[in-house]
């Protein structure tokens, strides 16, 4: 991977079948790396960083000893503070390269292939409910209390019979090159919901934390516009977003909520002055590569990773405010989404996303989750459509774009 030193990790497996409801995936760049088996699965409160990093590191330094090498666990941290992450230390974990990976799991899937049929859409939040959480927001900002917020909406998605979770991981992997791909089991805790299991799958655009040693990489983006497969409607998004005052200042607030966080914890830290363009199978984005040095190096990751969860990049800023006034403006929990997801070793060495551009897959039904920042220029009905492209990044890898539309098209 590309934090940490995972020489101790095996660098070979004995490629059996992936089990999305028992192994652990997380894909970054061109390696990555694949569970098997669960020595201990656990929670742990979220509320107070410095004992969440003390009894993580706990874990993980008796997993260590059992074993006589390296420990890494598996996480998810949930968007709220006052729930728990979810935690798994797996009996073996080897790295791989994803183009591997990736073939092994198309023929896997080849052999067990079956179409996912849609069968009904509920949105949590339909599309009136939507934008008028958005005119309700821009009252927030007229009064001066916010600068941002993120708001957000859940589609559930009911089919015929199960969904066949290793084709939609093999999906992503084939249309979503770049970026961060995960696939871990779970439970979506919702206070309106019981806490079923299941698997959260994705691919995330967004580092939020990478930590190697005594160096911290950050990658936030903000501020996005779908693509386009015409080469010259293409070329004029970029533009018009990397020229648009709205979404600049949507990613200037993000940064700055950032250096604040880290600056104080860096003998040395990087923000550049303008931000770049990254694109993803579906959207452009806003991006900025922050790059540091931790002035103890000994920070773990998940601590790292905690401070700066959430981000005003999923929640809004002033962040602690934003975070006061989402679940009234939603009228739903976010669960795990827009939490983070990844992985840390016994070392304090780790790499964490936003857990974006996903969905909870549970036997017929698939939740997928997307949001879009507000700022007081933004338009309730361009947010909703930006929302609704999001969504595609895992419509595609359900096989189910064109039915999803044609099942709601009176919403766009």
């Amino acid at each position: 991977m590309h934090a940490g030193h995972l020489s101790d990790v095996p660098q070979a497996l004995e490629l059996g079948e992936f089990r999305p409801e028992q192994d652990c995936l997380f894909v970054s760049g061109q390696n990555c790396l694949v569970s098997r088996g669960v020595a201990r699965r656990f929670t742990l409160p979220i509320s107070d960083t410095d004992n969440l990093a003390n009894q993580l590191q706990q874990a993980l330094n008796n997993a260590a000893q059992t074993s006589q090498s390296q420990a890494i666990a598996f996480g998810v941290v949930p968007f709220c503070k006052q729930q728990q992450a979810q935690f798994i230390i797996p009996e073996q974990v080897s790295t791989l390269d994803k183009h591997l990976f990736a073939q092994c799991l198309s023929a896997q899937h080849t052999c067990a292939q079956t179409p996912n049929r849609l069968q009904s859409v509920h949105y949590k939040q339909d599309r009136a409910h939507f934008e008028q959480t958005v005119r309700d927001a821009k009252t927030l900002f007229a009064d001066g209390e916010l600068d941002k917020i993120v708001l957000s909406k859940q589609v559930e998605l009911q089919f015929e019979q199960p969904l066949d979770q290793v084709g939609v991981l093999s999906q992503l992997l084939a249309q979503s090159p770049s970026g961060y791909h995960f696939s871990i089991p779970s439970q979506l805790h919702d206070a309106h919901a019981q806490c079923d299991a299941g698997v959260l799958m994705g691919v995330s655009p967004e580092l939020l934390l990478r930590k190697s040693d005594g160096q911290i990489f950050s990658n936030p983006l903000a501020g996005s516009i779908p693509r386009d497969p015409c080469p010259s409607v293409e070329a004029q998004r970029r533009s018009t977003l990397f020229a648009s005052k709205k979404d600049r200042y949507e990613h200037a607030v993000v940064l700055q909520d950032m250096a604040q966080i880290l600056g104080p914890l860096c003998s040395k830290l990087h923000i550049p002055e303008q931000p770049d363009l990254l694109s993803t199978a579906t959207m452009w984005h806003l991006s900025t590569v922050i790059e540091g040095t931790l002035t103890d190096p000994r920070q773990p990751a998940i601590a790292l990773a905690n401070r700066l969860h959430p981000t005003p990049a999923l929640c809004g800023k002033p962040t602690e405010l934003a975070y006061q006034h989402i679940d009234a403006l939603e009228g739903h929990g976010r669960g795990l989404f827009s939490g983070i997801v990844g992985w840390c070793d016994n070392q304090g060495n780790g790499e964490w996303v936003v857990v974006i551009r996903c969905g909870y897959l549970q036997a017929n039904l698939a939740t997928l989750f997307a949001g879009a920042g507000i700022v007081a220029a933004s338009d309730p009905s361009s947010e909703w459509l930006e929302t609704e492209a999001k969504l595609n990044t895992m419509l595609n890898a359900l096989d189910v774009r064109h039915a999803y539309h044609l099942a709601t098209k009176h919403t766009l």
